[in-house]
């Protein structure tokens, strides 16, 4: 029986397979990453807490009496950081399942 010196070279052609290359980021269709997509996801969800902090202090100033415009910045503040907090909890499962899938 004739066996190669190479085991692998049947399943991987002339060559068993070198390091693997490095893989680029992937992208949206405007061009940002993953990376750029979460820090501006972050970035809105402060602002958001800014400008309810904002409507706060000019109540509290007496600059304006417009409650409507502080309990609509209260409550879009509330439900951005809802949101940030479950992206984040995906984003962890996610990482957990992964690192269990790993052998």
């Amino acid at each position: 029986m004739n066996l190669p010196l190479d085991p692998l070279r049947g399943l991987y052609g002339a060559q068993a397979p070198g390091p693997a290359a490095p893989v680029a980021p992937a992208q949206t269709t405007d061009g940002k990453s993953f990376q750029d997509v979460l820090n501006d996801f972050v970035k809105q969800v402060d602002q958001t807490q800014h400008q309810y902090d904002h409507a706060i202090g000019a109540v509290e100033r007496g600059e304006t009496d417009n409650l409507h415009r502080v309990m609509l910045a209260q409550n879009e503040a509330q439900l951005s950081l809802k949101l940030a907090v479950e992206v984040r909890n995906k984003l962890v499962e996610a990482y957990k399942e992964t690192m269990r899938t790993q052998f």
